[in-house]
């Protein structure tokens, strides 16, 4: 094993170290130790520049899928381009077969897909595959239906906003005829 890898798994492990899982079931969420933020931009120094999301993904095998889904989260939102994980990539996941790439993927601030109708399709396909993990499909249900009436919201406001009024129509039309003859 070439000496950065084996100083990016042991600073892996070290991150993982720092972050807790804390709470009632149904209500966990990671927490992080005060040196978490030194020992993870000491991580994303040892990691390569192309690769990250998988090869990060095959270092955390046994570790929680809620601790691999936090740091996927905290590196997809960090600026710096260097140890960052491909977001495409995660959203991929959930079209894999693999339960943990799926596991792992709702727990990442991302949808199924930029359309939300996609995103509400596959997440029934995968209510209907995996029912155990019902705890973590369910709530992203909800929020990909809360972004459908969003935009559908959006979408009733400027339609009703720059519409033109009927009455007003036919008299455009003879202006806009107008300047086409001339």
């Amino acid at each position: 094993m070439p000496r950065s890898l084996a100083a990016a798994r042991q600073q892996l492990a070290r991150v993982y170290d720092l972050m807790y899982i804390e709470g009632k079931p149904g209500y966990e969420q990671v927490t992080f130790a005060e040196e978490m933020f030194t020992a993870l931009s000491e991580l994303r120094d040892s990691l390569p520049e192309e690769g990250v999301t998988e090869l990060l993904f095959r270092l955390s095998d046994g570790i929680p899928p809620m601790k691999v889904a936090e740091l996927y989260n905290v590196l997809i939102w960090s600026a710096d381009a260097r140890g960052t994980i491909d977001a495409e990539e995660v959203q991929e996941w959930f079209y894999s077969k693999q339960r943990r790439r799926i596991e792992i993927a709702c727990q990442v601030d991302l949808f199924p897909s930029n359309s939300m109708d996609e995103s509400e399709r596959v997440i029934k396909l995968l209510l209907d595959k995996y029912p155990d993990l019902d705890y973590l499909l369910r709530p992203l249900a909800k929020e990909v239906k809360a972004q459908i009436k969003e935009e559908k919201a959006w979408s009733d406001y400027r339609r009703d906003t720059f519409e033109m009024p009927k009455e007003l129509t036919p008299d455009i039309m003879k202006i806009i005829d107008g300047i086409k003859l001339r």
